[in-house]
């Protein structure tokens, strides 16, 4: 499926063709993920609501300095730009000068929100948005997470959906874009797709479509505009093998070096316990440790939630002790950011 316009540019029309209500894209900077989904916004009035993970990044795009409209208002002429409805939400509007003051006609093109705040305005009637921006869903490894980031983002798809597919109505349709900033995020821990992308990245396959979950996954691997950022200054200077031109321009997941990797008969092993997509196994002889994506018997389980974690650190500590000590071998790289990220 060719997902790229002439331009270069992700297609995003092409990808909402498919008819799925969850859409997650990952990708390589500058690739077009925002500028084109606003793009068809407009163009075909579908209100949207534009989300950002915290209030600061939220308030920062309102801005008109910074606001993800202002090189699409160059490009297309127009005049969007944002005005405050509440303490944390403003609408966007098409404006007109007049008097020498900026001037909002209409009613509201979309809205703006952000998921560390959408719980103070549950209530809210959203039955006239048919799609939800989730920009940036992946933090940098820089920013500081949320607690219960996953659960506060499915809260949210609640809200804004509420009771329309009980109506007969379509939906809501949520798109969530990021970069490859970290394959074992908040929402795709909690939905079990973190080894899903990184089997589309091993195999590099760029779509993904689970009609029964009402999914697609992009994996923005042959982006035209990722290879030819290749040769600006930005990317001569970091080196094409940096962590951080592989995450902005071959869409890798970045993460740390790779620990001990093995492939052990699980007849071997008896399971201890199982947390979120991975189990943890001991030799029955040797007593070692050995992470591995299959499950088997009936070992205690704990969900990804920031309460079941923390439950899990306390009574399992000893295995990080064991990983510091490089005493654990993986089935898999997936296995080991996993183990890593469940304990940090």
């Amino acid at each position: 499926m060719q997902i790229y316009q002439q331009s270069g540019y992700i297609d995003i029309r092409k990808i909402l063709s498919l008819g799925m209500p969850f859409i997650f894209m990952f990708g390589g900077r500058g690739t077009g993920k925002t500028y084109t989904s606003l793009e068809i916004c407009i163009e075909d009035a579908l209100k949207f609501i534009y989300m950002r993970r915290t209030q600061t990044q939220v308030d920062i795009v309102v801005n008109p300095e910074y606001s993800p409209f202002k090189i699409l208002n160059k490009d297309f002429n127009w005049n969007i730009g944002s005005k405050i409805i509440s303490k944390n939400n403003s609408a966007w509007y098409k404006q007109v000068y007049e008097d020498d003051k900026i001037i909002p006609v209409g009613s509201p093109v979309g809205y703006t929100c952000a998921l560390s705040t959408i719980s103070n305005i549950r209530g809210f009637d959203a039955s006239d948005v048919p799609i939800l921006l989730y920009d940036e869903f992946i933090p940098e490894k820089h920013e500081r997470p949320i607690k219960n980031e996953a659960h506060a983002f499915l809260n949210a798809v609640e809200t804004i959906n509420r009771n329309r597919e009980l109506k007969g109505e379509p939906p809501l349709i949520v798109m969530c874009m990021a970069n490859s900033n970290d394959v074992a995020n908040p929402i795709f821990m909690e939905l079990h797709l973190v080894r899903k992308a990184m089997e589309m990245k091993r195999k590099k396959q760029e779509v993904f479509i689970n009609k029964e979950r009402g999914m697609v996954l992009i994996n923005m691997e042959f982006s035209p505009i990722s290879e030819q950022k290749k040769t600006t200054a930005l990317y001569r200077l970091t080196g094409g093998n940096s962590n951080f031109a592989r995450m902005s321009l071959n869409n890798e997941f970045a993460g740390d070096e790779v620990g001990r990797i093995a492939s052990r008969p699980l007849t071997e092993y008896k399971p201890v316990v199982s947390i979120g997509e991975i189990t943890i196994y001991s030799h029955k002889s040797n007593r070692s440790i050995y992470v591995s994506t299959h499950k088997t018997g009936s070992p205690p389980y704990f969900r990804t939630g920031d309460t079941e974690r923390a439950r899990f650190r306390r009574i399992y500590s000893w295995l990080w002790d064991e990983y510091m000590e490089n005493n654990i071998e993986f089935e898999e790289y997936l296995c080991e950011i996993l183990l890593t990220k469940f304990f940090n």
